[in-house]
């Protein structure tokens, strides 16, 4: 079954009066993935997140609401409305769970459309509004723009279940669909429609500009049969599906055209049209089919006029071999010639243009005011995305490259990011590293790919590996045997100081899935002791160990708890005790890592970035403070430093590539990021060596070292 329409999809988007070049945060347009469920597959999804509250977020936290909304939406069931509601619900309860436990409060509007065949579905929470026009009449979405007290409902995470407000249309060629915050109230609703009508959409976002005084964020959709003509202004690209690396669509893909913020009107800035990569090839060999064929019939006439035919009864010189040859050669050069000048010539215009619109977006971002914090990061951040589109034409342009630093200076400067030069200090082959405990000179690793844990022993200066210290330990990997045990997928591993509860102290031990507990000694690693911690069916699915004077204690969020295990002549055998009692427990399903100082008290930081700080099972007040604008969204893995020097907090967060470093009171300190953000795309975790003065990250299957302090 076809797609009934494709869609043309532009951005407007104006901070502090001047267009940022590139779609705003939270804009997005999707269409299904191969293996999505059928009543979905010909569903296209597109949504605007819209920053509502007192306090704004990264762009990236708008960016992920959107890519998250479109997951939601492809894997639900049920009708169009329902997967809307999903979509809406899911990220409600996330939001408002953050915000119940979290000081800082972050809430968020949000319009999503559903085409399907000739129906649009529209959904709304929030502050948002839309305005639809089909056959010449215009409606406001979700009632009369003059009812705003009605129009401006609860945003995402304010309360437990979502306001949502729908609507259902038809729609048929040239239906179009104007979403945006409420900047768009501020307009007369006679001029809102004029404007709407008018000939494509990159006129009718580059009229509402004029209007625009300060900011607003709106998406323009129009809806056209497939294959139709657009616009010279619009560009061939590829739909998000396939850009993040989806398994192919259906071979009847709609057209997704983006039009990133317009100049004035005739110039509406950087349309994108959007379909799969095969019809992109198909409309390429047909463009140089009918280049071919103008340039023969060109040639041969030509040749007609310079070499006439000959008289009746007479031959001409054409007529011999080598000019039939030369007579053939001719247009085949020239087809050839065409088209290397046509493709160098599209390249360098391309080129150009991009490279127009990156100083363009540059002198906006240089031209916001400072105190303007929101709007100083989407616009150097849209510096650094239409500078990255350019290099993609032409890598390595100097200009290109030079425009990158200058953003990532200053968004550096305004989140207090500090960049460090790390250095890959040892590659592990085909390895996932996730946990470290560094003891002295020695580092002990666990690769999860493949199951072991490794032992490498570090230089005096903390930033190379002694040669030949690398030491697979034989009893901690998968299918490995201690004594009478098999073991299985290592969950943890952790240095016990106190070795009450097993055979001797200073040993590094593993936990796998099955309970089986395995301690080496450091320097005698054939020497390992191991045994079956009881009442393990108890466990849900345990993630991180620490230890205590003495005692274990194992995270197990899927169960709601923490599980302790207390020593008795040198083993664990007795029943695990539940570290949160009573019936009004802490919720820690979402906790990704946790930590126990020398006090006894238990830190506990979630997958949204919370922490929790516990004594006894009971907590106690936390928070974190003097971030600024940066914050913590998604953090994989903590650090608890230990040391007197220099006590504090390290959290590792691979969606920012960042570092974060606080005191224990939770006070940022630093966020470290590395001189090149690709060096922390795959970061999982993070330890430090205070007497060095070394902070150690694991990415990928390297372990990667950089100093803790500028000035060494």
């Amino acid at each position: 079954m076809p797609f009934e329409y494709e869609v043309l999809v532009g951005y407007l988007y104006v901070v502090g009066g001047r267009s940022i070049s590139t779609p705003p945060p939270g804009a997005l347009v999707e269409i299904a993935a191969r293996k999505v469920g059928r009543a979905r597959e010909l569903d296209t999804f597109f949504t605007l997140v819209i920053p509502s509250g007192d306090t704004v977020a990264p762009a990236a936290f708008y960016e992920e609401m959107a890519r998250e909304g479109a997951e939601q939406y492809y894997n639900s069931t049920g009708s169009v409305t329902a997967g809307i509601k999903t979509v809406f619900t899911h990220l409600n309860t996330n939001l408002y769970e953050h915000n119940k436990s979290d000081p800082r409060h972050y809430e968020a509007s949000m319009l999503c459309g559903v085409l399907r065949g000739v129906d649009l579905y529209v959904g709304k929470v929030g502050s948002g509004v839309g305005l639809f026009r089909h056959e010449g009449e215009t409606q406001p979405f979700p009632t009369d723009f003059s009812y705003r007290e009605s129009l401006q409902t609860p945003a995402l995470g304010v309360i437990p279940e979502p306001d949502i407000r729908m609507g259902r249309y038809q729609v048929s060629a040239g239906t179009r669909l104007l979403l945006s915050d409420t900047a768009l109230l501020d307009y007369p609703t006679d001029m809102l429609t004029t404007t709407l009508g008018l000939e494509d959409i990159g006129t009718v976002l580059g009229s509402l500009r004029e209007q625009v005084k300060r900011q607003i964020t709106a998406m323009a959709i129009e809806f056209v049969p497939p294959n139709q003509p657009t616009s010279p202004t619009v560009k061939t690209g590829e739909s998000s599906a396939v850009i993040t690396g989806a398994a192919s669509a259906p071979v009847a893909a709609p057209l997704v055209a983006e039009a990133s913020a317009p100049q004035p009107p005739r110039e509406p800035g950087s349309i994108r049209r959007s379909s799969r990569r095969g019809g992109t090839v198909r409309n390429f060999i047909a463009r140089l089919a009918n280049f071919g064929a103008s340039a023969v019939d060109l040639t041969l006439h030509l040749l007609d006029r310079l070499i006439p035919t000959p008289p009746e009864g007479k031959k001409g010189w054409l007529s011999s071999p080598i000019a039939a040859a030369v007579a053939l050669l001719v247009p085949v050069l020239v087809v050839v010639f065409v088209v290397l000048f046509w493709l160098s010539g599209t390249d360098e215009s391309e080129f150009d243009r991009c490279v127009t619109r990156a100083n363009t977006t540059t002198e906006t971002a240089r031209a916001i005011a400072s105190s303007d914090v929101t709007g100083t990061l989407a616009a150097w951040n849209a510096v650094l995305a239409v500078a990255a589109e350019c290099e993609t034409i032409r890598p390595d342009n100097e200009e290109m490259r030079a425009l990158r630093v200058e953003a990532q200076q200053f968004l550096d400067r305004i989140q207090n990011i500090s960049r460090r030069g790390t250095s890959v200090i040892y590659d592990f082959p085909a390895a996932s590293l996730t946990q470290a405990v560094l003891q002295g000179e020695d580092m002990y690793v666990l690769d999860s790919a493949n199951q072991q844990v490794y032992r490498i022993t570090l230089t005096e200066d903390g930033l190379g590996v002694i040669d030949g210290s690398y030491t697979p330990i034989p009893a901690m990997r998968r299918n490995g045997r201690v004594i009478n045990f098999d073991v299985g997928n290592i969950i943890d591993i952790a240095w016990a100081d106190n070795g009450a509860g097993l055979s001797q102290s200073n040993v590094i031990t593993a936990l796998d899935e099955n309970g089986v507990l395995i301690a080496c000694p450091p320097r005698f690693l054939q020497d390992c002791t191991a045994q079956q911690l009881p009442n393990r069916e108890t466990w849900n699915t345990p993630v991180a160990i620490q230890y205590w004077e003495g005692r274990l204690y194992i995270l197990d969020p899927a169960a709601n708890q923490i599980w302790r295990y207390d020593p008795s002549g040198g083993t664990f055998s007795g029943m695990p005790v539940e570290y949160f009692t009573g019936s009004n427990r802490y919720d820690i399903t979402t906790a990704v890592d946790f930590a126990i100082n020398a006090g006894g008290d238990l830190y506990l930081v979630t997958s949204a970035g919370v922490m929790a700080v516990f004594r006894a099972g009971e907590q106690l007040d936390f928070a974190f403070s003097a971030f600024g604008s940066q914050r913590m969204t998604a953090p994989t893995a903590m650090f608890l430093n230990t040391s007197p020097i220099a006590q504090g907090l390290y959290f590792a967060e691979r969606g920012q590539r960042a570092i974060f470093e606080t005191t224990m009171a939770g006070t940022f300190i630093n966020a470290y990021r590395a001189a090149s953000d690709d060096q922390f795309a795959e970061l999982s975790n993070v330890v430090v060596d205070t007497n060095r003065g070394v902070v150690y990250a694991l990415a990928g299957n390297s372990i990667l070292a950089f100093p803790r302090s500028q000035q060494q």
